[in-house]
């Protein structure tokens, strides 16, 4: 199958089409960014889904799009199309709820698809524990470690820079809830379509 064609392929396509459309317009930009206090005060709900699509800049979008690519395939191809696009936008929608649950109702808009793709992570990292991640490029580790050792980070610097314009709580509510979603509802597995025995071959 080809990558664009994947759940993968589309959500980095959506995310390249909002950044762009975003970079040109302010209005758009805060029609689609989580601010807690027009998503809860003014009632625009929808914020938190549509800010996992949108980008602060092109460090930003870039950082989050490797990660997609790096594990998206994997755990798509294990979880199968529907249930990963379903993975994948419940981490996003948790990490914002999390966020504001630490943070607080507050008027600086939460942009970024991070807490989808620590998801991801996270689902990688239970899915195959055992399988070699290279931290920085170069400190190999197992998946499993790792995703422990980035959820430790991200307490840690929540905590440490707690005003930052990184939303590691964020970070850390998409690692929370792609745990429970793979350890407790079974996400990590493919849900296979019932063959009756009329339509046996």
């Amino acid at each position: 199958m080809s990558f664009w064609k994947t759940i993968t392929g589309k959500l980095l396509i959506a995310n390249v089409i909002v950044f762009f459309l975003t970079s040109f317009s302010d209005d758009l930009f805060d029609f689609l960014a989580l601010t807690p206090t027009k998503a809860i005060g003014q009632g625009m709900i929808w914020q938190f889904f549509t800010f996992m699509y949108v980008h602060g800049g092109v460090e930003h979008i870039f950082l989050n799009m490797w990660g997609l690519m790096m594990f998206g395939p994997v755990i798509e191809k294990e979880m199968g199309p529907k249930r990963f696009f379903t993975y994948y936008t419940l981490c996003g929608i948790g990490s914002g709820l999390f966020h504001v649950l630490i943070e607080g109702i507050g008027s600086i808009p939460l942009v970024g698809a991070s807490g989808a793709i620590f998801g991801i992570m996270t689902a990688f990292g239970l899915m195959f524990p055992r399988r070699i991640i290279y931290y920085q490029l170069f400190i190999p580790m197992p998946a499993i470690v790792f995703i422990g050792f980035m959820a430790l980070l991200q307490f840690v610097y929540g905590i440490a820079l707690s005003g930052s314009a990184v939303a590691f709580w964020g970070h850390l509510g998409g690692m929370m809830v792609g745990f429970i979603l793979i350890k407790f509802l079974d996400f990590g597995r493919r849900r296979r379509r019932v063959v009756y025995f009329w339509e046996e071959i």
